[in-house]
């Protein structure tokens, strides 16, 4: 009887252990089911996002290099071929092709049109001046060319020579930082277009620079055309104030300016009859305007014939 109650014993003790044995490996089995479906499922949203995130990065730098924002344009400027040559066929094309585009500017018909056009009147500088002549002027002749000063500066001036517009094209030859028009240019083109206003308004026609003041306002992006405003200020005997800025063509001011000019004691010794050749006065602001000065100017002079 002992015996067989041992033997009940053992065997009950036995298919415990069994069952015991077999439970933890279940759970094992499926813990190690559920991990590897939970990780291929993360792996999987991983490359999800990484892929979403790559297409979206491709579609910003597609869109960015065609059409940068003004700022990525200077951290990261596109660097511009060199000058070409400036009888080259390509050179000349790209000349006559910029010169359609500044008859064709909206600013430009805008000023043609306006109610007072017929009190105004239309010149080209350095148009009048022989190529021989301009060797040594800067912007008449060392910073002419294509991707520079490519064209003679267009001016509109009142025929009482009060206020002037003039426009013209900044190439990319012309920068300081790379795509940026460099601001000792901006300077002389004020200077200069400013020199020219007060110059007709002095006794004599011709004076120095006494005083320029210039402020900046915004970036000269380079490859554009700019718009210089000049108008007199104060005229008073040998001395005359003007003032001046330089906007884009959707009026942006880009720099402001005033400065003071002064007729030299000797101008009377002088001939300023080639330097108004230069600056596309008229022999007689008082006189109007003739239909040739009314007539837009090529920027290149017409073939010779062979």
């Amino acid at each position: 009887m002992l015996n067989s109650n041992l033997r009940r014993n053992t065997l009950a003790l036995s298919r415990s252990a069994s069952k015991s044995t077999r439970q933890p490996s279940r759970r094992l089995a499926s813990t190690s089911s559920e991990s590897s479906t939970t990780g291929s499922s993360g792996w999987s949203k991983s490359l999800r996002g990484a892929l979403w995130t790559a297409s979206v990065a491709s579609t910003a730098y597609a869109i960015g290099s065609l059409y940068p924002p003004e700022f990525a344009t200077y951290l990261t400027p596109r660097i511009a071929p060199p000058p070409p040559d400036p009888d080259h066929p390509s050179a000349i094309a790209y000349t006559e092709e910029l010169e359609s585009r500044l008859q064709a500017l909206p600013v430009l018909q805008e000023l043609r049109t306006k109610p007072d056009a017929r009190e105004w009147y239309e010149t080209r500088p350095y148009m009048a001046v022989p190529k021989e002549q301009l060797a040594n002027s800067l912007t008449g002749g060392a910073l002419r060319g294509p991707a520079k000063l490519t064209l003679p500066p267009l001016v509109r001036a009142r025929k009482d020579e009060s206020e002037a517009v003039g426009i013209l094209h900044v190439g990319t030859a012309l920068c300081g930082h790379e795509g940026i028009v460099h601001g000792g240019l901006l300077a002389t083109l004020l200077d200069e277009s400013l020199g020219r206003i007060a110059l007709l308004n002095l006794p004599d026609k011709i004076g120095v620079t006494a005083n320029l003041n210039i402020n900046y306002r915004a970036p000269t992006r380079a490859d554009q055309f700019i718009v210089i405003k000049t108008k007199l200020d104060e005229k008073n005997g040998r001395k005359v104030r003007v003032s001046g800025v330089i906007e884009d063509v959707d009026g942006k001011v880009l720099a402001e300016a005033n400065a003071l000019f002064i007729q030299p004691k000797y101008a009377k010794l002088l001939n300023p009859s080639k330097l108004h050749a230069r600056m596309g006065s008229p022999p007689d602001p008082s006189e109007p305007p003739t239909e040739g000065s009314l007539t837009p100017s090529p920027a290149l002079p017409p073939a010779k014939a062979s």
